[in-house]
């Protein structure tokens, strides 16, 4: 069986993908990371036997390169990541799509973009892919607000949460649309015009702390253990399959032990 692996950000990124190559690889699966080209990534794969795939520019440099904290709800800091994002579709098109080649699934987590070009580049080849991420602060809930990315800044008198999620899905189109669709346009596919429901509207893992980070929801418990050098503790996978409050699409969560 062969499993890429694709992610772009910073450690909490890209620590995690690196165990959960090391299990797959235990358990006979052969394992690349598509990840950004920085040396330290490339040493902590290299020390676990793990191909890196690298793409994109250095994510240190694209972070310390990013406008300061007090800067984050301007219109200029969201046009940077706007075309920021587009830059990183693009580098990554053509890298992961002959690293999928033939492989039997696509495993991708990291920002927007670039989840969105996994997606696309998976589409593409026909290869079965599933989002991942290691907080659920992205995933759309009816009990708590969304994050606001950068660019964006929610209304003081808007308190509603589907509301507030409605605007959320509006800024996640304008600032990653582009991106998105210029890559898709490139692999000879359609548009797509809901950016959070492309991204988030399957099936998604949720691998965090079931304590520290529960899901709220329909829940099950069963046993597992979490990737080996990844997580801290041993905890409980939880799954949780129903319907999409915003989309009505069947969605699954998955959580393991935080991956710190």
């Amino acid at each position: 069986m062969r499993v890429v692996l694709s992610t772009y950000g910073s450690r909490g990124d890209v620590e995690p993908m690196v165990a959960f190559a090391v299990r797959l690889r235990e358990r006979g699966a052969h394992v690349r990371v598509c990840a950004p080209p920085d040396e330290d990534f490339a040493r902590r794969l290299e020390a676990v036997g793990v191909p890196l795939v690298p793409f994109g520019p250095s994510a240190r440099a694209l972070t310390t390169g990013a406008p300061p904290p007090t800067r984050s709800a301007t219109s200029s800091a969201g046009e940077m990541v706007a075309r920021r994002s587009v830059e990183l579709a693009d580098g990554q098109r053509a890298v992961l799509r002959e690293a999928a080649e033939g492989c039997d699934a696509l495993v991708a987590t990291g920002v927007p973009a670039v989840v969105g070009g996994a997606r696309s580049v998976a589409e593409k080849l026909g290869v079965p892919w599933i989002h991942v991420t290691f907080q659920q602060l992205t995933l759309p809930s009816p009990y708590r607000a969304p994050l606001a990315y950068p660019g964006q800044s929610y209304p003081p008198e808007v308190t509603d949460v589907p509301a507030l999620w409605k605007l959320h899905d509006r800024h996640m189109n304008a600032l990653f649309g582009e991106a998105i669709n210029t890559n898709r346009a490139a692999l000879g596919l359609p548009p797509v015009d809901d950016v959070a429901s492309f991204l988030f509207g399957a099936r998604n893992w949720l691998a965090s702390d079931p304590v520290l980070d529960p899901w709220r929801g329909r829940r099950t418990w069963t046993s597992c253990r979490p990737a080996r050098g990844s997580c801290r503790t041993t905890a409980r996978c939880r799954t949780t399959c129903g319907r999409s409050w915003t989309r009505g699409s069947r969605r699954c969560t998955w959580g393991s032990a935080a991956c710190r």
